[in-house]
């Protein structure tokens, strides 16, 4: 048996002299753990509503009993007698003690005693040789091999003291126990002659008295009820989604918004994609399903795959744009103001100065508050912080328009504060000494009840803004990863009744597990940090609580979700059912050759006849071959002894010596001996076929004379099975003719007289004969004289030898023909391939189809799809395709032009082989270029912008001579540019920034610029790019009292720009009011949305003014310029306003979907 423990605690316990069990230093390491510490009683100071560690925290009484198999937490005791025996010499496994089992948490727990060597020098320095410890370990589900279970636990080791005024001795341990680690404890947990010594209180009659106090987690790996022991049910884990599941929980028990998606209406919507109708369906099933509840459908309509769910993506952003968006889905409904109702909140933004009367403001909506947990003690110390006013003074002082710069407060208060209250700890900050995101695991302690009075502004909404502590979001590990639990007071009407959620497993928690355990930082009782802390806590007011979990039953939900989800559930069902049943049967296809003369191409069969149920069969797995042969008989109205079964298999894989990739080629290979041999001995079905063919070939003579003539001999070393097939001429197909038996001794030519009564030939007819190994390879036989031993590929079962008239033969109708355009002959969808080069004459436009040949030149293919679209066959490039994907990888060049064919084109070669039998529609992919390809060598493609006079951009290819110059490049762009009515005409070109910190307009572009200068300075930075526009009236001449002004938007931060930005022109003296009004003219927005917009002016990425909406200064352009030194260094206008389209990969699916 491994007897594990924390080596780390061992050290710590015993690695030093004045650290060991010495009595009369032990009660300064002694740990004492009272059951009834449970319970916290701890006075609350009204003074200090700061100081939350002494708020009143009730605890949540778990009912305990004894006989409860499943209880949360329990004691074990293990008495040893004989104490002196116990630590004398002998073998351990003999010497050492288990106690009886406890049951906690459905798992037995032990005590296992070992006496052990004593590897260190007690504390009193008293060392001999042979000295023995007490080993103390706690031992979970010691006797179950199934290496699937795991259970968390935490858990006091105890010896008891036996004299009155003498404490016990304890130590803490905590662990996830499995199968390897099944025990965990302390080595040396104390000197067995400490223990012996009776002046130390532990000893009494030579027994010693020892306990393990446990709490643990539900297990997992093992049957848990989730249902039966805490009344709920769990979220199953895709892989990496414990935080969605976590989220998910939370709103699940948001009752009034639970009763609010069931409300959306989603009778009419796509099931695979709607992701209301997915949330609608967890919530039914979390609501009346007694077994944990699958969110696989809910991730397929978020449009994951299954490696996303194998990713942990942001769960804040997940939460809020969840909310967003199933906001968006109740737009015109009766719960349309349901999620505003529970979740907004209102706050004010100010700058109010301190020595003069002004101060600018501005009310913003909140769904969640972020709390910094760095530096802060706890929830009320983080409000204070979030409140605290920034002061702006000496070089930041606020310029307060006509009162010139103005020392001044920056700052929040809150308007109101929401029913529920989604509190965000921010526990994963960047460390710029790391360089490095890291998660804050310090200590941060939040209450149960919460009191908010003293943030509501004096204007605020009037009300008593108490709050109930709801659920505890945890997560354990670093910012890399970890996993998510949540805790949720499932009773906050009554008695608290805290539960915790862990992914598909659920049950009862104490307010300890639930509340003070995640407050993070280091525990003093172990000495270690915890990983383990709160990262999202969720709040309700108290006087709302009946509002919010107001009671949701049947009667809240649809008729038609509940008919929905009753069907799919009955189809779950019956699927499940079908899954059982194919872990006992089999089904299999019998093919004859009733089959086989109806078939006229490759192969034997057409694989669509196997969806014709009448050729298939369920058969027993266990049933042997002899049973199968009977049940074929009697399904078929055979007698037993008529027939032969032969299985279908590759026979490319039982070739000798095949190296290079082939297409699989099932043919009947293997005959299916009846065994007369002992019972256990026969084989079964299940051995029999493999998991991509199970098929049986019935071989069978319709003759009715007597047994022995009807079925040929077969002798299986000496035979080869063969197929026939003839070649008609006048009918330019093949025709199946039966099968016959050779020898590999004999020639194919001795037989030749047989093989032409099968086919119905004339006895002297001579002929030509083909070997059919699979579509890629068709041979003809060039000596039919030789032995079928000589030729390897031959000393097959299951080859078709294929027949026909050398007489009849001619290049364009004969059986290399034939199979040679049988192979070729593919269907293709052609498509355009927009995204190779923006030009507007390759918007996407619907792909036609038509068939073509592998062995086209790349001429005959662009004069095909020329013709198709009515377009110059010289200017169509051709892209070559990637058949992993299918997607368009690089276009072909002057040389491909001349030597590709479609199969090198389509990519056809190598692993990839074309199988004909699959009937596959390739894609084949173009684009309309508007200069002939080959002139492309002498060319330079520049993927540019173009922007109209109502700021929408797209993306174009213009192709410039390499020598050219930007007046070239626009003259270009002039091809494809949609000017506006009565516009000037007249292009610029401008260079712009791409990413999110530099998304701005730089300059203007000058014409006489080369395009190698260009290509230089700026074609190799993937975050910029030329943009053409028309020039505005306005901005035709510049003079030089005016300047073109870039603008630009971002959403709060200057790293955070969006949109799309531009030049206006300014002029000396010109009000910055006047200059709002025309870019609110020039926007096109509404009078509500603009009074959003925020205006600074930004240098060299820093705010150096901020524009008030009041503001009446006018532009000063010697004090705005004369910083410039480079095109960077210019100033922009930066508009500060929400980015409705900023989503991540998450937030975009949402955006989409709802």
């Amino acid at each position: 048996m491994d007897h594990a423990y924390d080596s780390d605690m061992e050290d710590k316990e015993n690695g030093s002299e004045e650290d060991t069990n010495d009595h009369n230093l032990r009660a300064i390491r002694d740990v004492t753990f009272q059951a009834s510490e449970d319970k916290m009683e701890i006075e609350e100071s009204p003074e200090d509503p700061s100081n939350i560690s002494k708020s009143k925290a009730k605890e949540d009484p778990i009912e305990e009993d004894d006989d409860d198999r499943y209880k949360p937490e329990g004691l074990v005791v293990l008495v040893i007698d004989k104490f002196s025996e116990f630590m004398g010499e002998g073998p351990t496994d003999q010497l050492q003690r288990l106690s009886q089992p406890i049951h906690i948490r459905g798992l037995p727990w032990k005590i296992l005693a070992i006496p052990r060597e004593q590897g260190r020098p007690p504390m009193d320095r008293r060392h001999f040789p042979g000295a023995k410890a007490l080993g103390f370990f706690l031992q979970c589900n010691g006797d179950v091999p199934d290496p699937s279970w795991s259970c968390t636990a935490s858990a006091v080791l105890r010896v008891h003291s036996q004299t009155a005024g003498i404490e016990d001795y304890t130590r803490r341990i905590s662990h996830t126990f499995y199968a390897k680690e099944n025990d965990w404890g302390y080595s040396q947990f104390m000197a067995c002659d400490t223990l012996a010594d009776p002046a130390n209180g532990y000893l009494k009659d030579d027994t010693i008295k020892l306990s393990v106090q446990v709490w643990a987690d539900a297990p997992h790996g093992v049957h848990w009820d989730s249902k039966k022991h805490a009344g709920y049910i769990g979220l199953k884990n895709q892989g990496a989604t414990c935080y969605m599941n976590s989220i998910l929980q939370t709103l699940f028990f948001t009752n009034k918004l639970r009763k609010a998606v069931y409300q959306m209406p989603t009778e009419h919507d796509d099931p695979e994609s709607s992701v209301a109708l997915a949330m609608q369906r967890v919530f039914y099933e979390l609501q009346f399903s007694t077994t944990p509840v699958g969110t696989k459908k809910l991730t397929k309509s978020f449009g994951w795959d299954s490696v996303d769910s194998f990713l942990q993506h942001d769960v804040q952003e997940l939460c809020r744009v969840l909310l967003d968006n199933l906001e968006s889905k109740m737009k015109s409904t009766k719960v349309a103001d349901t999620i505003p109702h529970l979740f907004r909140g209102r706050m004010k933004s100010y700058i109010r100065c301190k020595n003069v009367d002004f101060e600018s403001s501005r009310e913003e909506s909140f769904y969640d508050v972020q709390l910094n947990v760095k530096g802060k003690a706890n929830i009320i110390e983080s409000f204070r912080d979030y409140t605290q006013p920034e002061l702006l003074d000496g070089d930041n002082k606020y310029d307060a328009g006509i009162h010139g710069l103005q020392a001044a407060e920056k700052g929040v208060k809150f308007l109101s504060f929401p029913p529920i209250l989604h509190l965000q700890l921010m526990r994963f900050q960047y460390d710029p000494a790391l360089d490095a995101n890291v998660k804050i695991n310090d200590k941060f302690e939040f209450p149960d009840t919460l009191v908010l009075n003293e943030f509501i502004d004096e204007h605020g909404e009037k009300d008593d803004y108490i709050y109930l502590l709801h659920a505890v979001l945890v997560h354990s590990g670093d910012f890399h990863g970890g996993h998510y639990v949540v805790f949720i007071n499932t009773n906050l009407k009554g008695n608290p009744r805290w539960c915790k959620f862990d992914d598909d497993v659920v049950s009862r928690a104490a307010y300890r597990d639930a509340v003070t355990a995640n407050y993070g930082g280091d525990d003093p009782e172990i000495g270690t940090r915890s990983y383990s802390n709160a990262y999202m806590l969720v709040y309700i007011k108290k006087s709302k609580i009946s509002d919010v979990l107001c009671p949701v039953t049947e009667d809240d939900i649809p008729e038609h979700l509940k008919a929905r989800f009753e069907s799919e559930k009955s189809r779950d069902e019956q699927r499940r059912r079908e899954k059982e049943e194919a872990t006992l049967f089999i089904e299999i296809a019998v093919i004859t050759e009733e089959v086989m003369r109806n078939h006229h191409s490759y192969d034997l069969f057409d694989q669509k006849i196997l969806e014709d149920y009448s050729l298939r069969m369920k058969v027993q797995k266990n049933m042997n071959v002899n049973e199968l042969h009977e049940f074929i008989a009697k399904n078929m109205n055979l007698r037993d002894m008529d027939f032969r079964l032969w299985l279908f298999q590759d026979i490319n894989q039982k070739r000798d010596g095949i190296r290079a990739p082939a297409l699989e080629s099932y043919r009947p290979a293997t005959l299916i001996k009846r065994n007369i041999e002992e019972a256990q001995k026969i084989e079964r079905v299940e051995t029999l076929f493999d998991a991509d063919c199970q098929l049986l070939f019935l071989e069978l003579d319709k003759s009715s004379s007597t047994l022995r003539d009807r079925l040929p001999i077969y002798r299986e070393d000496l035979d080869v099975l063969f197929f026939l097939k003839y070649y008609n001429h006048e009918r330019r197909l093949t025709e199946y003719k039966g099968s016959i038996f050779l020898s590999i001794e004999e020639d194919i030519q001795r037989y030749g007289p047989q093989i032409l009564r099968k086919i119905g030939l004339p006895e002297h007819t001579r002929v030509n004969f083909y070997v059919e190994l699979s579509p890629e390879n068709v041979y003809k036989l060039q000596n039919p004289s030789a032995t079928i031993r000589e030729d390897r590929n031959l000393l097959l079962d299951g080859l078709i030898l294929v027949v026909e008239e050398s007489t009849k033969v001619s290049p364009e109708n004969c059986i290399a023909s034939y199979y040679e355009d049988l192979y070729s002959r593919i269907q293709v969808e052609v498509i355009t391939n927009s995204d190779g080069f923006g030009t507007s004459m390759n918007t996407p436009t619907l792909p036609f189809k038509g068939a073509i040949s592998l062995r086209w030149k790349m001429e005959k293919v662009c004069g095909w799809i020329g013709k198709q679209i009515d377009y110059d066959p010289l200017k169509i490039l051709l892209w070559r395709v990637c058949q992993h994907n299918e997607k368009p990888t690089i276009y072909l060049n002057k040389e491909n032009y001349a030597v590709y064919t479609v199969k090198e084109l389509l990519g056809l070669t190598g692993s990839a082989i074309h199988d004909p039998r699959a009937n596959r529609c390739y894609k084949l992919y173009y684009t309309k270029l508007p200069i002939p390809v080959a002139e492309l060598e002498f060319r330079k493609n520049f993927r540019i912008q173009i922007m109209n006079d109502k700021f929408h951009t797209s993306d174009i290819t213009v192709f410039v001579e390499k020598t050219g110059t930007i007046r070239d490049l626009l003259a270009e762009s002039r091809k494809e540019f949609k000017f506006s009515e009565n516009g000037t005409g007249r292009l610029r070109c401008v260079h712009v920034g791409l990413s999110a910190n530099c998304l701005r307009v730089f300059q203007v572009l000058s014409e006489d610029m080369s395009i190698t200068e260009f290509q230089a300075k700026y074609g190799s930075s993937p975050s910029m790019n030329a943009r053409v526009e028309e020039i505005p009236a306005d901005q035709l001449e510049v003079r030089p009292d005016e300047h073109l002004l870039a603008v630009a938007h971002y959403d709060k931060e200057l790293s955070r720009m969006f949109g799309v930005p531009f030049y206006i022109k300014i002029t000396n003296n010109e009000s910055f009011e006047n200059i709002r009004r025309r870019i609110k003219e020039l926007l096109e927005v509404s009078d509500r949305e603009f009074e959003k917009y925020k205006f600074t002016l930004v240098t060299n990425n820093r705010i150096i003014r901020e524009l008030d909406n009041e503001d009446k200064s006018c532009v000063n352009l010697n004090e705005l310029l004369h910083n410039v030194t480079t095109f960077a260094s210019y100033p922009y206008l930066g508009i500060d306003h929400m980015n409705k389209a900023r989503v991540s990969k998450v937030s975009l699916l949402f955006y989409n979907l709802l």
